[in-house]
């Protein structure tokens, strides 16, 4: 057996209790360790094909699993401006002034990061801004990511005049004259816009992709939970695994949004357990509620600002109902929920699958 890979001077850990091992180095073999003891027994284990690293005593760690990640809409969703430095309306309107001044006529502003908290006791909306967006197409995304800000100028190009009715819990935020303040609120109102906003071709999407899993792996993780499967991001993911560029292994989770029928419940079953080297699809992401911040989590009482009192599934009955095909398919599921209202909703759908007979399949609530 070859020992492609030798490490020496280390400090070991162990797995299961995080203490130091009895022994300085280790060797690796077709994927796995192979062999554990001092220097001079383990480098003998080496050949002239070995890697041999003299760590000078740094430490060794079993590789770290993320258990929520958003590699796709997270490359997407960081590009642009970084405002999340900003700790009030000063900073944001002298960090975008300063933004425009760099844009090309015409050309798209894309921020992100933005903390709601800036606007004080002010409604979260473009007018606070004041005129440095003037005439400027703007996309602010919150730090929740589940809302944006978009200036008056990117509503038109998007023809954004006044509410719209989502087939989620989405909402186009109005004032009293029924004209959008610019402040969307969760993905169906978001994407209303940004697909008005030039788009990234798909050789950029996979870079940005590719590039924000190598940071990842370089931060120490070697896995994953994927959050945020669709179409797309599942057949990136098969390129870069294809190319040798996955640097993580990835268990992947579609979402399955309101709305969702019959053929579409049997897709997803029918993609768990697809993949390839380094990835396989294994589980649905749902979502029962959106934030606190921005007033969309499901509480049993309205917050302070009398919002937060709404499902993300407007029948929040048929989400129970979904549970509980994919349970009695045997398919694992988590849930976003954030409320108290969605936590319990979440807990008794699952409760009740279960004692319908489900296969005793994991479901994981996250947020709580």
């Amino acid at each position: 057996m070859s020992t492609p890979l030798v490490l020496l001077s280390a400090r070991l850990l162990d797995p299961v209790t995080g203490e130091v091992l009895p022994h300085s180095a280790l060797a690796v073999s077709d994927g796995r360790i192979s062999a554990l003891g001092d220097d001079r027994d383990v480098r003998a284990l080496a050949d002239s094909s070995t890697t041999v690293i003299d760590l000078k005593g740094a430490v060794v760690t079993p590789g770290l699993v993320d258990g929520h990640l958003h590699p796709v809409s997270g490359a997407e969703l960081t590009q642009g401006l970084d405002l999340s430095g900003c700790a009030d309306l000063a900073a944001v309107r002298e960090a975008l002034a300063r933004e425009v001044r760099t844009l090309a006529p015409g050309a798209w502003l894309q921020g992100w990061g933005l903390d709601p908290n800036v606007f004080g006791d002010r409604p979260v909306a473009t007018d606070a801004l004041g005129p440095v967006l003037d005439g400027v197409p703007a996309l602010l995304q919150l730090f929740d990511a589940h809302s944006m800000l978009a200036s008056p100028r990117a509503l038109e190009l998007a023809g954004v005049d006044g509410p719209r009715t989502f087939a989620q819990a989405a909402e186009i935020v109005c004032d009293d004259a029924g004209r959008p303040t610019g402040l969307l609120l969760e993905d169906a109102a978001c994407e209303l816009v940004e697909r008005a906003a030039p788009q990234p071709t798909r050789v950029e999407r996979r870079a940005r992709l590719a590039g924000a899993l190598r940071a990842m792996a370089a931060a120490g993780l070697t896995g994953g939970h994927a959050m945020d499967a669709n179409g797309e991001s599942l057949a990136l993911y098969a390129e870069l695994d294809e190319a040798g560029e996955l640097p993580v292994r990835l268990r992947v989770a579609p979402w399955c949004q309101p709305g969702t029928d019959g053929d579409a419940l049997r897709a997803l079953v029918g993609q768990q357990g697809t993949g390839g080297a380094l990835w396989h699809t294994r589980g649905v992401k749902l979502f029962m509620d959106g934030t606190i911040d921005n007033g969309t989590a499901w509480l049993e009482h309205p917050d302070c600002h009398g919002e937060s009192t709404h499902a993300f599934w407007p029948d929040p009955a048929a989400y129970t109902d979904v549970i509980g095909a994919l349970h009695r398919a045997g398919v694992p599921t988590a849930t976003h929920a954030i409320g108290d209202a969605a936590v319990r909703h979440a807990l008794d759908a699952v409760e009740k699958a279960q004692a319908a007979g489900g296969r005793g399949v994991r479901h994981r609530i996250e947020h709580i």
